[in-house]
């Protein structure tokens, strides 16, 4: 048994020492030049480690060539846009000059004035009809009501001393109560027509109903219109208290409006209609050399007018009656207007009239007077025909422009030019 083991370790010891002398005899091979085959090793390969951040890694063999590979950028600077601050633009310099045209100015809209005050509104009204209506100045029939509304206000004689007055208003559908309403006359026809307005009165004399028939002129008559005295005109009870009948016709700006649709009357004015009143803008202002602080307009016994220049408004106060305030009743308010006009024309009686009526001619031309802000200036009047509007000039020809505001016309005879006065003294 010891003589088998001691043959197996001399075996196993040769075998040793064989493998020894074979490793350090083998000689290097030397590869041809065709051949860049690597030599084969005798032994297996080893992988490499490829643990990332150790020193000799391996699995990537440095090469001369950059490492295009996408770097970790997390914490570092950003070089992929490389910063060219402070370094030479060389890309092709911006050679536009800049545009130095100033930018166009956009005028302003001009704002929306009132034809027949040259006030500001909110809405135009160029295109719209007017009514005239007949309002009654007898002093038992005073104080009247709702006439501060009005735009324009016309003054003129009628039979036995007395004037009657004429109230224009554009906007009408919101008119209050207003009134009282009294019986026409031819003349103020005319004066309606100035402004193309819808006539509006209670009765009338025969020479106005021939006239209205004649000329076909639309108007609403709260006496002696069938069809419409009873819907759209209506005797105030509050007034019949206190005053006669024929002092209490009444009607409001909506009753009108509906009149006016039930009879189809034209709403519009006429195509190419011209009013007679001319103002200058908003914010400028008339104002001329005379004085013209107390107008006194001595019409006759019984009626004196009076307009007294306001500074603190601006405005002329109204008085009649040989010196009373003209008043509102519903309010006290005294009347008060921005324009004042005079207006002479030839006045006589009709001939054989029983009631004594008269005529004024408002065809043809005059002279007048205009006054604002305390002063006053000469005009002329041109009226080339009933139906044609008048129209207003001063002296050296030039058409009138007024200061915006309601306005006051007073039409006298031509025999008071004399006695009237625009800077009365009591």
């Amino acid at each position: 048994m010891q003589h088998f083991i001691k043959c197996v370790c001399l075996v196993l010891c040769m075998s040793m020492m064989a493998g020894v002398v074979g490793c350090t005899t083998n000689p290097s091979v030397t590869p041809s030049d065709t051949d860049t085959k690597p030599p084969v090793s005798d032994t297996d390969p080893v992988e490499p480690d490829t643990t990332p951040g150790t020193e000799d890694d391996t699995s990537a063999p440095a090469t001369s060539e950059p490492d295009t590979s996408a770097p970790d950028t997390a914490g570092e600077l950003d070089t992929s846009a490389p910063d060219t601050a402070g370094e030479l633009d060389t890309s092709a310099p911006d050679t536009t000059e800049p545009d130095t045209t100033p930018e166009p100015e956009i005028p302003e809209e001009p704002p929306i004035t009132h034809p027949l005050t040259g006030l500001v509104a909110e809405t135009d009204l160029s295109t719209k009809r007017p009514i005239a209506v007949m309002i009654n100045n007898l002093r038992a029939s005073t104080p009247q009501e709702g006439i501060q509304h009005a735009d324009v206000i016309y003054e003129c004689l009628v039979e036995g001393g007395i004037t009657r007055l004429m109230m224009i208003s554009l906007d009408y559908g919101n008119l209050p109560e207003f009134g009282s309403i009294r019986s026409a006359r031819d003349y103020y026809l005319n004066f309606a027509a100035d402004y193309d307005a819808v006539f509006v009165h209670g009765g009338g004399s025969p020479f106005a109903y021939e006239s209205i028939k004649d000329r076909k002129i639309q108007n609403l008559d709260g006496v002696n219109m069938w069809d419409v005295e009873d819907t759209y005109f209506y005797r105030s009870k509050e007034r019949m208290k206190k005053m006669s009948y024929e002092h209490c016709l009444m009607t409001t700006g909506e009753l009108i409006e509906a009149a006016i649709k039930y009879k189809k009357y034209r709403t519009e004015l006429t195509e190419g209609f011209d009013y007679p009143l001319d103002f200058v803008a908003p914010d400028e202002t008339v104002t001329y050399a005379d004085i013209a602080e107390h107008i006194h307009i001595p019409f006759s016994i019984s009626q004196v007018t009076d307009f007294e220049y306001d500074k603190e408004t601006g405005e002329y106060l109204r008085y009649q009656f040989n010196g009373e305030k003209h008043v509102i009743g519903a309010t006290g308010e005294q009347l008060s207007f921005k324009n004042v006009m005079i207006l002479f024309c030839k006045t006589g009686a009709i001939t054989g009239d029983p009631k004594y009526r008269i005529d004024v001619d408002t065809v043809g031309e005059g002279s007048g007077y205009y006054a604002v802000n305390g002063t006053y200036t000469k005009i002329r009047w041109v009226k080339e025909s009933d139906e044609s509007p008048i129209h207003f000039y001063n002296m050296d020809g030039e058409p009138l422009l007024m200061n915006p505001g309601k306005t006051f016309v007073s039409v006298c005879p031509t025999s008071i030019e004399s006695i009237v006065s625009m800077n009365y003294k009591k």
